[in-house]
């Protein structure tokens, strides 16, 4: 009886988890407002046009800003190392000495 209720809420669980997977929802749900006076909602279109393309140019500035970090950790990590290394070997011709 145990064994099958462990493989219920395992296999419960996995079904809800793929579910989820399959409709994520990346939009907000503000984007989906409809009226039925069309100057209110081409002006509600233009500006879901407007937070898209805001939208759009943000993910891409925080991209690149997200490379330029990573390569600066990686100029300051070999330069660690090197000092490092430097260290190191100073001390060993120490002890050698």
């Amino acid at each position: 009886m145990k064994y099958i209720t462990i493989t219920l809420l395992t296999v419960s669980m996995i079904i809800n988890a793929q579910e989820l997977k399959q409709n994520p929802e990346k939009d907000s749900k503000f984007l989906e407002l409809k009226v039925d006076n069309p100057e209110l909602q081409s002006e509600i279109d233009k500006l879901k046009k407007q937070y898209d393309s805001e939208l759009k140019e943000l993910k891409l500035e925080f991209k690149e800003q997200k490379k330029s970090l990573r390569k600066s950790y990686k100029v300051r990590l070999k330069e660690l190392r090197k000092t490092f290394k430097k260290q190191k070997t100073k001390k060993r011709d120490k002890k050698n000495n």
